[in-house]
């Protein structure tokens, strides 16, 4: 352990601004619109740029280019007014627009491709994409500043394919869920770069707050083999606000009842043509006790994080070249009421937790577009990363260092006007693990070499398909192969249908990976020697756009089926005081069914419907159980509602959860049982914000519903006792939360 230093740790008016909502959705304000061209500039002249992003600076107002390169934008407040135009894979454009009185064309010239082409056929806060081979939801930054999203736990409040929950109820660690399985089958990744692995598995969701993001993009099922074999029902990528995106200086301030403050400093700034450079700022806490059930323990510990992040690029030419730096100091205490670390832990003392992380990362991307060969481009993908870990949880104990190495070697060739494309290379990962779980330690060192290629057949907004392969080498598990399958048709310009599959391998942290393994009294026992999990993924989706009363609406269905080679099971059903971990005995599989509903009946009140149903089972011991502590059902429903020029925006969310199975408590003492399934319930989340010229002024409630779990400590009473149990988390422990933020710009 290390010797850390002592940390220091409305009823009238809802109904108001419900009413205030109410009132200013029905309003139809139309204003007059600006409209334009966005080209691609070649030797040959020009052609249109199909899903080009266009916006007025400093804004949210913003709109897509139509297959003739066509676009039509909301004029601004005032002329004149800066239009900036952008392409994945193309130089961003900034031009001054002094009136509405003609036409405006801006053409884009092509840059180094770094990363992932995705093109969206329209702009909105969420949509899925219609052209991308691979389905692709993509979340911007106007739909993340919809709720408080502090950080990234918070960023898929009003998405339905991502759920987060608890991990337990004393870390205050949050998860996702995804098809049905835990976030460590999803690889998170930030621009294209992996990111929540290993000891970031529990807590890293809290690690990247939501002001850095200037996007998310969700693919379920297995992704591209050019990420690497570990995407076994998903990917998320994030992209952080590049220099030339960034504000000159952005300061979001944000405060919560629940004792939660926080503050983001962000400021980018082009040097030149060559050079630009952007730096966040994070600092956070959580300084309040909160005990809303009355059980004795925090409802989320006391905290402190620092996070700093500065990003560098250079483009010569050819050539373009950028280099990221972060650190992260993370520090939680909870536990019992009245709990200090300076007293150490003993049988007399408040029961009492404290989880610190320590992180440092460094990646660089660089990519050289070829003279002389059409359509050919190469980029180099590193990434370095230290994380140390500290905790304790009453008389558990958990300490972890990662040292991880990634390198991605990339060639990019296109023929025949992109009809064909074929991405190939090599990478390199290395894992080193040091922990010790008590008195017991142990480490592990993996060293991965792998080759890919991926072949991509596209027939213009009809038909594509994505083959690829890779072959990777574990230095302690030998040999990976990982094959993958995308096929996009389009039956209508308005219709897409998908076809998904592949294969997807990785090898577990079990303790790095589960916090509720250190949240209870319960004995763990590693059974045996742990092989790679493995798993099957297969898909398929639809999605539609249509009219209803000449009014934008699209509809989405999507079913995905997992099936497990091997999976690392952590069987809570083995009884109430142990948990036993071991290789898969016999079959696991997960079935997911999602439908989703937009629609706009009034310009800028947009209304989203999703249902989501989970089917997954697994063996444990000798029987096949549901999976536990799973939502078995889930619907959402978010209504948005803007006013002319965003000027004051509404925005409410509501989640109706059902029933998760609870691993049986019979054999405990009566009043420490639990039923065997949690109820129905629903979460209510509402924010206002009001935009004035420099700055916006944000104010919500999360919870509205006041919905709680009873009973989320077993024996809270006695936590050194054998039947303690904060493990069997399904629900909220906060009641209803307010907050209070504010948003300011100097563009």
């Amino acid at each position: 352990m290390l010797n850390i230093e002592k940390s220091r740790f409305l009823s009238g008016k809802k109904l108001i601004l419900l009413a205030l909502m109410q009132a200013l959705i029905i309003l139809n304000v139309r204003g007059q619109s600006l409209l334009g061209y966005v080209h691609e500039e070649v030797e040959s002249g020009h052609e249109p740029l199909i899903g080009a992003s266009v916006f007025w600076l400093g804004t949210t107002i913003g709109a897509a280019t139509d297959i003739e390169g066509k676009f039509s934008i909301a004029e601004p407040e005032k002329y004149p007014a800066k239009l900036v135009a952008s392409f994945v894979g193309y130089s961003s454009d900034t031009i001054t627009v002094k009136n509405n009185k003609k036409e405006i064309e801006i053409r884009l010239k092509q840059s180094v491709q770094l990363g992932e082409v995705v093109v969206s056929e329209r702009q909105a806060g969420s949509s899925f994409k219609l052209l991308d081979p691979v389905i692709a939801e993509n979340i911007s930054s106007h739909e993340l500043g919809k709720a408080a999203c502090c950080n990234l736990s918070e960023s898929f409040e009003t998405n339905a394919s991502v759920d987060v929950v608890m991990t337990d109820a004393v870390s205050g660690a949050k998860k996702i869920q995804m098809l049905g399985l835990d976030g460590v089958y999803t690889q998170i990744q930030a621009e294209n770069v992996p990111l929540i692995r290993g000891l970031s598995s529990n807590y890293g969701m809290g690690f990247i707050p939501g002001t850095w993001i200037e996007s998310i993009q969700i693919i379920k099922g297995p992704g591209s083999v050019s990420n690497g074999y570990e995407s076994m029902v998903g990917q998320i990528n994030l992209e952080y606000f590049k220099p030339d995106q960034a504000e000159k200086l952005f300061v979001n301030v944000y405060g919560s009842m629940g004792g939660r403050v926080e503050a983001n400093i962000q400021s980018g700034h082009v040097f030149n043509e060559k050079v630009g450079m952007n730096i966040n700022v994070h600092a956070s806490s959580v300084f309040r006790e909160n005990d809303m059930n009355k059980d004795g323990f925090l409802d989320m510990p006391r905290s402190q994080q620092y996070n700093l992040m500065n990003r560098w690029m250079i483009t010569h030419k050819r050539l373009e070249f950028q280099l990221v730096l972060h650190g992260l100091y993370d520090d939680k205490i909870g536990g019992q009421l009245g709990f200090k670390p300076s007293q150490g832990i003993h049988s007399d003392s408040p029961y009492g937790i404290r989880i610190t992380n320590r992180l440092a990362n460094v990646h660089t991307k660089t990519g050289y577009i070829v003279p002389n060969v059409s359509d050919f481009s190469i980029a180099l993908i590193t990434n370095w990363r230290y994380h140390d870990q500290h905790s304790y949880f009453g008389f558990k104990s958990y300490d972890g260092v990662q040292k991880t190495v990634n390198t991605n070697l990339i060639f990019l060739k296109r023929f025949n006007q992109d009809k064909h494309t074929l991405k190939a290379g090599l990478n390199f990962n290395m894992d080193d693990y040091q922990e010790a779980f008590n008195d017991s330690a142990f480490g592990r060192q993996e060293l991965v070499p792998g080759a890919y290629a991926e072949y991509t057949y596209v027939i213009k907004q009809k038909f594509s398909v994505v083959g690829g392969f890779r072959a990777d080498y574990n230095s302690k598990y030998g040999w990976f192969y990982t094959p993958r399958l995308h096929m996009k048709y389009n039956p209508t310009d308005k219709t897409v249908l998908r076809l998904t599959g592949g294969r997807g391998y990785r090898s577990s942290n079990v303790f790095a990976e589960n916090s509720s393994l250190m949240a209870s009294s319960r004995k763990v026992n590693v059974l045996e020697a742990l092989n790679p999990e493995v798993s099957w993924n297969y898909g398929v989706s639809a999605s539609h756009q249509f009219s209803v009363l000449g009014k934008p609406a699209s509809v989405y269905t999507s079913f995905y089926r997992t099936d497990f080679e091997n999976q690392v099971v952590l069987d809570l059903d083995a009884g109430t005081q142990k948990i036993n971990v071991y290789n898969l005995k016999g079959a696991s599989y997960s079935n997911s069914l999602q439908s989703e509903i937009t629609y706009e009946p009034v310009k800028r009140f947009e209304v989203k419907v999703a249902y989501k149903w989970n089917d997954v089972w697994m063996h444990t011991g000798t029987t096949m159980r549901r999976k536990a502590l799973l939502m078995q059902h889930k619907f959402l429903t978010t209504l948005s509602y803007a006013t002319n020029f965003n000027k004051w925006q509404f925005d409410l969310s509501m989640n109706v959860n059902g029933p998760s199975r609870i691993p049986s408590t019979s054999s405990n003492p009566e009043e420490y049982q639990l039923p065997a399934a949690s109820p129905w319930h629903a979460m209510l989340n509402l924010q206002v914000t009001k935009r004035f010229k420099w700055f916006d002024l944000y104010v919500g409630a999360e919870n509205l519903t006041n919905f709680r779990q009873k009973n989320a400590i077993i024996a809270a009473n006695d936590p050194y006792g054998p039947f303690f149990d904060a493990s069997l988390i399904w629900g909220s422990q906060m009641g209803i939360n307010p907050y209070l933020g504010l948003r300011y710009r100097l563009k």
